[in-house]
């Protein structure tokens, strides 16, 4: 029981719910990029809530599946296709022996999440099947899958999918321009007074040089006053770093847990799923959210979706 790649896509990667606990130890997050259609991919199709998936990045792979399964595809549209006819996304769909799955490029957003009814034989490492592609680490021998590749599946736990109707009140609009709340960081006051503003009205576009470490940045010119000696601190997904030439890097789930560039903004962890969503060419604006404004969005989000409550 398993599923070849015939086509893998330009990267596409087994990734879960990430590494949590390790970070003192160097070991980034890691996991799926955007957590929230992660999350609902595995609610939907009745799997496991950190089930592993494949997360692909702007095109999607072509899969032949070798025995039956139960599919379910979330996250940013590639078009996909089941031995040349459209199907659903949002909305289980059953396979057969012998399809093929072909996903094409997404237009708006950057990754889709297929999450299957069989969990997929991966490897693990500090508790997370999630691939991290610098240390390689995690899904299939640490890489991105490539054509010819077999993941062996194994189980078939799920009995009856759900289909979402709507995505109007998921509050996950993909688009090419994005408002992100985040809140001051901790070298926030490090820039002068003009940099403060820019950051809060100014549009940023993402460059080219980005990926799940980081997006690289280009809008107006950040300037840093004074910042003495500064320790290396803890980053973490979302935040917002900029070096010394004042283009700030908005950080992945595969960032570094630690670095000496000062950081200006976190985005709120509510909008952190998003950053996952961004692709070369998107113009952000960053939105001023206080600490308790963040947690009451967090509550309500958990009243609305408890499946993405741990997130």
């Amino acid at each position: 029981m398993s599923i070849e790649v015939v086509l893998p896509g330009l990267q596409t990667t087994i990734q879960d719910h990430g590494r949590y606990g390790c970070r003192h130890m160097g070991v980034p997050q890691s996991g799926a990029a955007d957590l929230f259609s992660y999350k609902l991919a595995n609610f939907l199709l009745g799997q496991l809530p950190n089930a592993a998936v494949l997360e692909c990045t702007l095109t999607g792979p072509r899969l032949r599946f070798l025995s039956n399964m139960q599919i379910m595809i979330t996250g940013a549209d590639m078009q996909p296709e089941v031995n040349g006819s459209a199907i659903d996304m949002f909305a289980p769909f059953r396979i057969q022996a012998g399809d093929e799955l072909i996903m094409q490029a997404c237009l708006v957003g950057c990754r889709s999440y297929i999450a299957f009814s069989k969990d997929l034989v991966c490897d693990s490492f500090m508790g997370s099947s999630s691939t991290y592609l610098p240390a390689k680490l995690g899904g299939l021998n640490g890489k991105a899958l490539a054509s010819g590749d077999v993941i062996a599946t194994t189980g078939d736990k799920v009995q009856q999918g759900r289909r979402l109707e709507s995505l109007e009140n998921l509050g996950q609009n993909l688009s090419n321009d994005w408002v992100l709340t985040a809140l001051p960081g901790p070298e926030f006051d490090a820039m002068d007074e003009a940099s403060k503003k820019l950051l809060f009205s100014e549009t940023y576009t993402v460059t080219n040089d980005s990926n799940r470490m980081g997006n690289r940045l280009i809008g107006p010119e950040l300037k840093i006053e004074k910042v003495d000696h500064m320790i290396s601190g803890p980053l973490f997904p979302g935040t917002l770093q900029c070096p010394a030439d004042g283009s700030p890097i908005l950080l992945g789930p595969d960032a570094q847990t630690l670095g000496g560039y000062p950081r200006l903004l976190q985005v709120s962890s509510i909008d952190c799923h998003l950053v996952g969503q961004l692709r070369p060419g998107d113009r952000i604006k960053f939105q001023k959210i206080s600490v308790d404004q963040a947690r009451q969005r967090v509550q309500q989000q958990a009243l609305l979706f408890p499946f993405i409550s741990n997130i």
